[in-house]
């Protein structure tokens, strides 16, 4: 019970009560406050060993419902051995990608079935889709599989020799040959991974079409429903005028981009500078540690 209950603690907080995931034995660390650990596995176990309560208990306790910043914590306490306030943590590599898929109301919430399949795109890349390949059995690129495409991440099908690109960047479980913490990096490769990947382009476009279906004509009103699908909280109106001169400034700059392109091959297919702009502001704050990090 304590194993268990200690694992829960370290995917709600970012670190465990005993901060040796996989030895609480004699070679192991000693937890933090061991009473707690002792009180919670004893809650547990007297809830009929519900993992539903337990993930209650701890959720609505005061700890967890911290902030993140607190001076004099920070300060006594550097490493918050001592639970003075929240860690701030990035979201999982799991839940990013699920969160992307939810905001742009893509995300296929099905339940039970085949796992979805991985293979290798034009590029190199793994990503989630059917293998297509060539007479000789080599791979070219992807085929699409429909809505299942976009279920989410814990159906994804994990191959040791093919981890998802968007997802191994943001740190998933090591497969080799078990993994009891994952490591947390940041490296320039995440943020390239967020400007660049089709998957991340695809989504922030879905938003703005979500947007524009939502709020149409509205430009306010579609900034501030970003921000709600985004933050779950309304723009400043800071935040909001901001936003709002930069669709003006980069629907411009893409009107003028398509013009060019448009001179120069006849056959380009129409662009629609205004919702380009959309979804380059939805990109944006996709990448935004506010959107990355819970804290």
């Amino acid at each position: 019970a304590r194993v268990f209950v200690n694992r829960v603690w370290h995917h709600c907080f970012g670190a465990g009560l005993a901060p040796t995931l996989g030895d609480l034995g004699a070679l192991g660390e000693r937890p933090s406050h061991p009473e707690l650990l002792d009180w919670l596995a004893g809650e547990f176990v007297s809830g009929g060993w519900s993992v539903k309560a337990l993930h209650k208990l701890i959720l609505t306790s005061m700890a967890y419902r911290q902030g993140s910043i607190h001076a004099a914590a920070q300060t006594a306490d550097p490493d918050n051995r001592l639970l003075g306030r929240m860690r701030l943590r990035r979201r999982d590599a799991e839940g990013l990608r699920d969160g992307m898929l939810a905001v742009s109301g893509r995300l296929h919430t099905s339940m039970y079935g085949q796992p979805v399949p991985v293979a290798v795109n034009a590029h190199g890349q793994v990503v989630v889709g059917k293998q297509a390949k060539n007479g000789n059995g080599d791979p070219t690129g992807t085929d699409a599989l429909g809505s299942d495409e976009f279920r989410r991440s814990i159906y994804v099908q994990v191959r040791r020799s093919a981890p998802v690109g968007v997802m191994e960047t943001f740190d998933s479980a090591a497969i080799n040959p078990n993994c009891e913490v994952r490591a947390v990096s940041t490296v320039p490769l995440q943020s390239l991974m967020l400007m660049n990947d089709q998957f991340v382009l695809d989504r922030a476009q879905d938003i703005a079409e979500r947007l524009r279906r939502e709020r149409p004509g509205d430009a306010s009103g579609q900034v501030a429903r970003l921000w709600v699908l985004l933050f779950a909280a309304e723009p400043t109106s800071t935040e909001l005028q901001r936003s709002l001169a930069f669709l003006v400034e980069q629907t411009e700059t893409l009107r003028s981009s398509a013009s060019l392109a448009k001179e120069k091959n006849a056959k380009a297919p129409p662009a629609d500078p205004s919702l380009q702009a959309l979804a380059s502001l939805c990109q944006t704050l996709l990448q935004s540690n506010r959107f990355l990090y819970v804290d």
